[in-house]
């Protein structure tokens, strides 16, 4: 079920990249190109995050849409329309779990493998989602907080 305006959601449900795949392509597509980003358990040098919960501001998913209509229009060549999804998850996290799920598809590789890596840089520094992370000693910390 693809439509012509791009995914872009934020939810607190788990994100299965598989099925983020399954909205985005099409039987014209030739590429697809998929970036999951994983909650980790070290950042910083330290080696003891417990779980990082993500937080994001009400306009976070608009943002997204128009991050998105901007790299498909940007990405897209005379070969055929790029289009993209991102699906970003909030709320507590804890390693191992996908964060966000980036994809990128199109007639060819190289429109793909451009829109997906636009993409995941714009939504990280322009979309206002911050996380906190926090540590096996109780500690925590804010990362993102103005970045956008």
């Amino acid at each position: 079920m693809t439509t012509s305006v791009p995914l872009a959601r934020i939810t607190d449900g788990v994100i299965d990249p598989r099925a983020v795949e399954q909205e985005v392509w099409t039987t014209a597509d030739g590429a697809m190109v998929t970036f999951s980003g994983i909650v980790r358990d070290h950042d910083g040098g330290r080696s003891d995050v417990q779980h990082i919960e993500y937080s994001a501001h009400p306009t976070a998913a608009k943002i997204l849409g128009r991050l998105c209509e901007e790299i498909a229009t940007e990405t897209s060549g005379p070969a055929g329309r790029v289009r993209v999804g991102a699906v970003h998850r909030v709320g507590v996290l804890p390693v191992g779990e996908v964060a966000v799920v980036v994809v990128a598809v199109a007639p060819h590789r190289a429109e793909a493998f451009a829109a997906c890596s636009e993409l995941i840089e714009r939504l990280k520094h322009g979309v206002p989602i911050w996380k906190r992370q926090l540590f096996s000693d109780g500690l925590s910390e804010w990362v993102g907080v103005g970045d956008c």
